[in-house]
């Protein structure tokens, strides 16, 4: 039986190798600016398992296996560390009855591939993608594979893949664990938190409180781009705005968790027996007093309040939609000023997935399916806003 290394060992210094049954375990650390995200975030360790007698060179096919879902920057350390170390890379990417074990909003099969595919000919990796349908793949019985990468929470595995090849009296793979790639928060970037909204596929923060020192107004060479709907514009007339909410609603499968901007909107779907998410409201329409918005009850909802200028986003706006995103049930923003500005914020602080949902007056609802591109879409359009000297 091989080494367990359950623990990363900070007494080792990078140049100390220590022998095993199976052969040599030596740690390795990149630089503090190899692949951080940004000055100063801390890289974990990386350990690497060298066999007693390696293989050729030209002999050496690797082995990787994952969901490889939202692929992100952790995903290229992996590929490209592992492919230094092998001839042909061969990728092992969970099909969809085991990706579906991590929730709903992870990308199907093909698409994931697809992603996958096109990284890898960008970075002119030698390689080639493979459907994975069980945990261990074809790793424990191929006798011509030298080379399984991982992370270290997926080491063990590839020990008892090495336990069973030994017992099938074939050579133990060398194992490349590859440290995590660290986000802006200094957490390790997963699939999870890039589904969860909370950053992009290379670790940024999609939003911050510090975009808000500032109250950030609203450049006019917006105005055109903003008046387009943000996603599907569903038309009705303005007198009857149910027409154009049912044909929205028809579209959704799930609705239990819309988020509402708009007083028409939000009074539209409480009257037909929704209640949102969150709703955002500020009693105007077209930036006029509208009287029916006295009709709005929501008595259940948790109430957050907001003071938000026309043209504008403010710190109190972006806080209390992070509130509201945060709290378990439904809540309602009431806004002191003009709501009209605020999907873009609740795009940048919201799961892929979550559906927004707003008036295009004159004309409809717009909904929104968030995805990557809505939000890469709205931080463009929030980086575009002008500072101003007063939060």
């Amino acid at each position: 039986m091989g080494p367990r290394l359950t623990e990363w060992d900070d007494s080792w210094d990078n140049q100390s190798v220590r022998q095993t049954s199976w052969g040599r375990v030596r740690p390795v650390s990149y630089g503090d600016e190899a692949g951080s995200y940004a000055p100063g975030h801390r890289l974990c360790r990386m350990i690497q398992f060298t066999p007693a007698l390696p293989r050729a060179m030209s002999d050496r096919i690797g082995l990787l296996g994952g969901t490889f879902d939202r692929l992100h920057a952790g995903h290229h350390r992996l590929i490209e560390e592992v492919a230094e170390h092998c001839d042909h890379l061969e990728i092992h990417v969970t099909s969809d009855d085991m990706a579906s074990e991590k929730g709903v909003q992870v990308l199907p099969y093909d698409q994931r591939v697809e992603s996958l595919a096109a990284h890898i000919e960008q970075t002119g990796v030698q390689g080639s993608i493979h459907m994975l349908e069980n945990s261990l793949g074809p790793a424990p019985h191929r006798e011509d594979c030298a080379v399984i990468g991982c992370t270290s929470e997926t080491f063990n595995g590839c020990e008892i893949i090495n336990e069973m090849r030994l017992k099938a009296e074939l050579e133990p793979l060398e194992i490349l664990v590859v440290e995590h790639f660290i986000d802006e928060m200094g957490e390790v970037l997963s699939s999870s938190r890039i589904r969860n909204g909370v950053v992009s596929p290379s670790g940024n923060l999609w939003i911050r409180a510090s975009d808000f020192d500032t109250v950030r107004q609203m450049p006019s060479v917006l105005d055109e781009e903003l008046k387009e709907p943000l996603g599907t514009l569903y038309k009705g007339p303005e007198n009857n705005p149910s027409i154009a909410l049912n044909s929205a609603l028809s579209s959704l499968d799930d609705k239990s968790a819309i988020i509402a901007v708009g007083d028409v909107t939000v009074l539209s779907l409480e009257e037909s027996g929704l209640i949102p998410r969150i709703a955002v409201i500020d009693g105007r329409t077209k930036r006029q007093e509208w009287s029916p918005a006295s009709r709005i009850n929501l008595s259940a909802s948790h109430r957050f309040q907001a003071v938000n200028p026309a043209g504008t986003l403010t710190r109190s706006m972006y806080e209390a939609c992070r509130d509201a995103m945060g709290w378990n049930g439904p809540t309602v923003i009431d806004v002191e000023g003009e709501e009209d500005l605020s999907p873009i914020l609740l795009i940048l602080l919201c799961p892929l997935g979550a559906v927004i949902m707003y008036g295009q007056p004159g004309e409809g609802i717009v909904v929104r399916r968030v995805d990557l591109a809505a939000k890469y879409r709205a931080r463009r359009f929030l980086d575009a806003f002008e500072s101003t000297e007063t939060k």
